[in-house]
């Protein structure tokens, strides 16, 4: 666990001038903004099935449409894999600060417990907007991105299709929060409200349990406690004392996830 840690912040640092939002100019003709949301996502695969015993990371280092290699890397992906590995898997949905690469608690959690991280980019979308005055239009865009999200995570052999979890992180959140579909083992609501009234109840199928976990003084989601009761079991609502809106670097974030997918996943 420890060597995987160490592993996964080199790999961080050797990212970290790929944080924050990286805006596009264009696409390929005949390429949908929803796909090239995945394809310049960064994605990881745990220690576990790999042929080398680290974790793999893939994420395109730009913007520039012409440098788009062939295969794509979900092709390449699969040339590290084990052959017949599977691990399980995270979808993670960014919020309007886009993917950043420090220390953070959820993302640690994933790789060192063998868990297959994708985290589609938003901002592959030219023009792209987010925030007050954008959120009808993001939203939409977010669940798209969702939906087709989905579908390549479907496709992926080395993936355990009954343990894949979906999670979102602050406008990411409030998309997981609104999603009613199937497929997903469970659902991980970070920074964000679960409703849009005082039920405050996510929308996910009462057989699927929820996470949910936010600041008590998060200026963004006024309405800190999610009601997680009718879902499935192991489902909770964590408000996390004294804190705003900035807390996926929390360690207490971290051991929220951890004590759930053990709780529902494991």
């Amino acid at each position: 666990m420890k060597n995987t840690i160490r592993t996964l912040i080199a790999l961080v640092a050797i990212l970290g001038f790929q944080s924050g939002i990286a805006h596009h100019a264009e696409l390929p003709e005949g390429m949908s903004q929803a796909k090239a949301t995945w394809l310049w996502g960064h994605h990881a695969i745990p220690a576990d099935i790999t042929h080398s015993g680290t974790p793999y990371w893939y994420a395109y280092p730009h913007t520039n449409v012409e440098q788009i290699t062939n295969p794509v890397w979900s092709d390449v992906a699969k040339t590290h894999v084990k052959p017949g590995a599977r691990a399980p898997a995270v979808l993670m949905l960014h919020g309007c600060s886009g993917m950043t690469y420090g220390t953070t608690q959820y993302r640690r959690y994933f790789i060192g417990s063998g868990y297959a991280l994708f985290e589609p980019s938003s901002y592959a979308r030219p023009g792209k907007k987010c925030g007050e005055g954008y959120y009808d239009i993001s939203f939409k865009q977010r669940l798209e991105e969702l939906e087709h999200a989905q579908q390549e995570i479907s496709k992926l052999p080395w993936v355990d299709q009954k343990r894949v979890y979906l999670m979102g992180i602050s406008e990411g959140g409030r998309v997981v929060a609104a999603w009613e579909g199937n497929g997903f083992a469970g659902h991980i609501i970070i920074a964000a409200p679960c409703g849009p009234d005082q039920d405050s109840i996510p929308a996910a199928p009462k057989n699927v349990p929820v996470l949910s976990v936010i600041g008590e003084m998060d200026e963004w989601a006024q309405l800190s406690k999610c009601r997680t009761d009718g879902h499935a079991a192991g489902s909770k609502s964590v408000v996390i004392k004294g804190e705003g809106h900035g807390i996926p670097e929390l360690p207490e974030v971290g051991r929220a996830i951890g004590e759930f997918l053990k709780t529902v996943g494991d």
